[in-house]
């Protein structure tokens, strides 16, 4: 046996207040090994030793304080049974504050009173306990300052507060400018203008999913006025960039069929069809518009897989379910052609397929009794009318063959499967590992927003080349997280990461319930179901403000959307941990060819 071959893998990002753990294995050795770890920059540097016996993994975490800006670095030293020293530079990720603000309208009158709250999270979405004051300033039309306040103290990561417009203030756009020091910074603007108030509101009603395949296309439009009366008036109703337009009367709701020629320019429509519609009062010309966006589908089918395998038996034989559906998600029956399934060996062999048939139940459904009769790694897709769906690969279990056997049926590199589609907070995952020989210890690591969330080091109970490895969902995941999994075989590092999307969602939930109509001067009293020991805030706006301009409140979207920007993935790299964001020391063998096989 040669020198020890060791791994060590920590997160290629150091956050203040925040652990460091760094996974330390020794794969081959005969004598014990003794490693020096550090972490070291101008305000932060410790160092562990860390003592380990021949394929023995060791996880050591270093606790973060404040960090000053500059660089940082982790770096591993043999100090006793091996001869190395390697460094690599940090990402130090400032961890800056996310300011957001909401004003009870997006337009004021001259005299009106703005009320505003400022919300201000951290990098998960949490309340923000101020170290500095926060300064809020508003200033109107002309840049003028009218008022500048420093807050010292926040609810929960809320404050509040409001100012009185003047009967003759500067017309036009005003700001709200909040700023943390030098963390962080935000903008809010809303109108100062004299306006009058809609009347009344235009919806636009169709289908959200259309396959282009698709003779026609029938929109609803109704308006009416806020008080719940019908409009009556005209309406002209458009589809975006394809220049298809009707106009038709309406006495508070109509109907329209466009005739879609099979000679349109879809592809200049990308993956959205824009239908627009505006609706003139008789009676004063008064008009009001609304949009609505179709997400456009190559054919009208979907295919959803119910039931499958992902090892197989040889000439054993094995079910396949399948479902069939439309667009809007009711089942296809009485179809009276058959869904396929094919199952086929390529990348790079020869290819070698089967085509099994079934017909749809009255559900949607197709049964498929599958024998393959080799063994290797399968490709599938199922295919209904013009539909094709890809399906993950499948593999033939290989302990009843000899080793030659089984590496001689794959090829040479390590798989990763992702078993669940888009998996969400609570639900369990399961990422399946396929190698290329057999193992008896592999390490995963789970990645999100740049910390490392999961570290396993697992021994085998006997030598196998399939391991599932199965997750909690958290929302530390959200919105992507990365899955690293390496494994030495004698001096060779055989690794593979893959990528996995999450739904956009909040850990909290909320649940309000009150009455839907209430008379002028009434009362109005709502329940409210949250955690406890939540800070809960309420925004009524009169519906005809809305009408008239919205952009004033809290977006959900971009409120989870900043969650991407902690993500520290640097983009596909030959090197190990570079797509998941890790730090990689090793003196075992590197590289080698690697492969990604996801759902879709």
């Amino acid at each position: 046996m040669g020198e020890p071959i060791y791994t060590i893998v920590a997160s290629e990002t150091i956050r203040s207040h925040q652990k460091f753990p760094v996974s330390v294995t020794l794969h081959n050795a005969q004598t014990t090994v003794t490693l020096d770890i550090s972490v070291t920059g101008p305000s932060f540097n410790q160092s562990k030793i860390v003592n380990l016996s021949s394929m023995e993994n060791k996880q050591i975490d270093f606790d973060v304080p404040a960090l000053c800006d500059g660089l940082y670095q982790l770096t591993s030293k043999g100090v006793e049974g091996l001869q190395i020293e390697k460094s690599t530079a940090l990402y130090m990720d400032t961890n800056q504050p996310n300011i957001y603000i909401q004003t009870d309208k997006a337009v004021y009158k001259p005299g009106d009173l703005v009320q505003y709250r400022i919300l201000i999270l951290d990098e998960n979405i949490r309340p923000v306990k101020l170290e500095s004051p926060l300064r809020v300033a508003i200033k109107d039309a002309a840049n003028n300052y009218i008022r500048e306040i420093k807050v010292s103290h926040l609810t929960k990561g809320v404050y509040s507060g409001r100012f009185q417009l003047t009967e003759q203030p500067i017309l036009g756009q005003w700001t709200i400018e909040v700023d943390l020091g030098k963390d962080a910074r935000q903008e809010k603007n809303f109108k100062v203008i004299k306006y009058v108030l809609p009347r009344f509101s235009v919806d636009i009603d169709t289908v959200k999913d259309l396959a282009i395949s698709e003779d026609s296309l029938k929109v609803s439009v109704t308006a009416k006025y806020t008080y719940g009366k019908p409009v009556k008036g005209k309406a002209i109703v458009t589809i975006l960039y394809l220049n298809l337009e009707k106009i038709i009367d309406i006495n508070g709701k109509g109907e329209v069929e466009f005739t879609l020629h099979k000679d349109l320019n879809w592809k200049s429509l990308g993956e959205n069809m824009t239908i627009f519609a505006i609706v003139t009062e008789e009676l004063t010309g008064n008009r009001q518009s609304n949009t609505i966006d179709i997400k456009l589908h190559s054919s009208q089918y979907v295919i959803k897989m119910l039931d499958s395998v992902i090892e197989f038996q040889i000439n054993e034989p094995f079910e396949v379910k399948a479902a069939v559906e439309y667009l809007n998600g009711s089942p296809v029956r009485n179809a009276k052609d058959p869904i396929f399934l094919k199952y086929y060996r390529g990348w790079g062999e020869p290819e070698e397929s089967q085509i099994f048939e079934s017909s749809l139940d009255d559900n949607g459904v197709g049964t498929f009794e599958v024998n393959l009769h080799n063994g290797g790694i399968y490709l599938g897709e199922l295919k209904f009318m013009d539909k094709v769906k890809i399906l993950p690969c499948i593999m033939a279990k290989s302990h009843n063959t000899t080793l030659a056997q089984a590496q001689a049926e794959v090829r040479e590199e390590l798989t990763l499967i992702l078993n669940t589609e888009r998996p969400r907070i609570g639900d369990d995952a399961s990422v399946s590992v396929k190698a290329p020989n057999m193992m008896t210890h592999l390490t995963y690591i789970i990645v999100g927003r740049g910390c490392i969330l999961q570290m396993s080091y697992i021994t085998l109970p006997e030598p196998a080349n399939f391991y599932k490895i199965n997750f909690k969902v958290t929302f530390e995941m959200i919105p992507r997280a990365d899955v690293f999994v390496f494994y030495v075989d004698k001096s060779d590092f055989k690794y593979q990461e893959i990528s996995i999307d999450f739904e956009l969602e909040f850990q909290n939930s909320i649940k309000v319930t009150g009455p839907l109509q209430a008379k002028p001067g009434q009362e109005v009293s709502l329940d409210i179901e949250t955690a406890s020991n939540s800070f809960v805030g309420l925004l009524g706006v009169d519906q005809r403000t809305l009408l008239l301009e919205s952009g004033n409140d809290f977006e959900r979207d971009t409120i989870l959307n900043n969650l991407r920007h902690h993500n520290t993935n640097f983009g596909f790299s030959p090197y190990p941990g570079k797509t998941s964001g890790l730090a990689i020391h090793t003196n075992a063998q590197l590289p080698y060819q690697v492969m990604i096989i996801q759902q879709t």
